[in-house]
């Protein structure tokens, strides 16, 4: 898969943006740091961006035919503004975006038809993108020149250790498309990342196995033990190597391999500890961007504070407990 070098339009993601609301921004930031030409939407309301639709698609609770809508319009507002690349902060949105790809590629006729709904709809015609990639693929790509503009690196401040991380590397990213991204077992995009950046990569048994998101086992209620079961499958393999951290690029896995951590440590009493960030909020703690200002750390349950004090980043202490706070919080409600 070709990952452009420039000309970006950055589709946002609805669970990233409610859950992790830092971890986007970091995105258009890393993008600025790197000077390349990207855009987030329009300044006419009516060139805004939406979701791709994703939850609901996989969720069967819309048609395929509104998804291929609804992205088509996205990709009209991307090319009015100038943008023939999609990135996508999100990788359902990957997976979708390269879905409606494949439909066009392979169903004929598709495309007048969606081009015909879309001008009845909004007046946009169709325009299909050169390229679509996800948001880690581009900090793949500038890996190294990233960890050349670094404070820190995934290194144990007091001993000189390489930090041992786990990648987590999103089910929509690697599974749906395996030929396009490298593979769905050994796919580099977030290994290469740990290794560039200083760290040691973790091997274990269920490395792969989902986080437990989904759609419908994560969002209805009955289900959700099938998501914690999930997690404490994947807690409990990796356990044997202490890692460090979690690095995942889905937004979903981020914020479920984070969150499930406090609901293990209360139902079991063993509390593994392991913070999970995504990659653009790893190369922003690396960068040496606040950790609550800017990187908002404080959106994580599992407390991410441990990590900076190994790698030696300072943060502002009367802060720590803000992650703490907001769990007592949610248990509460």
């Amino acid at each position: 898969m070709t990952i452009p070098d420039n000309d970006l339009f950055l589709t946002p993601s609805c669970i990233l943006g409610a859950l992790n609301p830092g971890t986007e921004v970091l995105i258009g930031r890393i993008y600025d740091l790197l000077g390349l030409r990207w855009r987030a939407g329009g300044e006419d309301p009516r060139s805004q961006c939406t979701c791709c639709t994703g939850i609901s698609s996989h969720g069967d609770v819309i048609s395929m035919e509104s998804t291929l809508l609804v992205v088509a319009r996205l990709w009209s507002i991307a090319a009015d503004l100038g943008f023939e690349n999609i990135t996508t902060a999100c990788v359902t949105s990957f997976a979708i975006h390269m879905e409606c790809l494949e439909m066009y590629e392979h169903e004929p006729g598709l495309a007048a038809r969606v081009d015909g709904w879309l001008r009845q709809a909004c007046g946009r015609g169709l325009r299909i993108p050169k390229h679509v990639v996800h948001a880690s693929d581009i900090v793949h790509r500038y890996r190294q020149a990233l960890a050349g503009r670094f404070r820190y690196s995934l290194v144990e401040q007091a001993t000189g250790r390489p930090l041992r991380v786990v990648d987590h590397v999103g089910c929509h990213y690697a599974k749906v498309f395996p030929a396009k991204v490298g593979g769905a077992e050994w796919c580099d995009v977030l290994t290469g990342m740990i290794r560039a950046w200083g760290g040691e990569t973790v091997d274990y048994p269920e490395r792969r196995h989902c986080c437990g998101m989904g759609f419908r086992q994560s969002m209805i209620r009955p289900n959700r033990g099938y998501t914690m079961a999930c997690v404490l499958k994947k807690l409990e393999s990796m356990a044997p190597w202490k890692p460090d951290a979690i690095l995942t690029n889905c937004p979903g896995c981020n914020v479920f391999l984070d969150k499930e951590q406090w609901a293990i440590r209360d139902l079991t009493g063993v509390d593994y500890g392991i913070p999970s960030l995504s990659h653009s909020e790893l190369a922003g703690l690396l960068l040496g961007w606040d950790p609550y200002d800017v990187v908002g750390i404080q959106a994580h349950t599992t407390p991410v504070e441990p990590l900076l004090d190994k790698i030696g980043i300072p943060y502002d202490r009367s802060k720590e407990r803000i992650a703490e706070e907001r769990a007592e919080l949610v248990q509460i409600a």
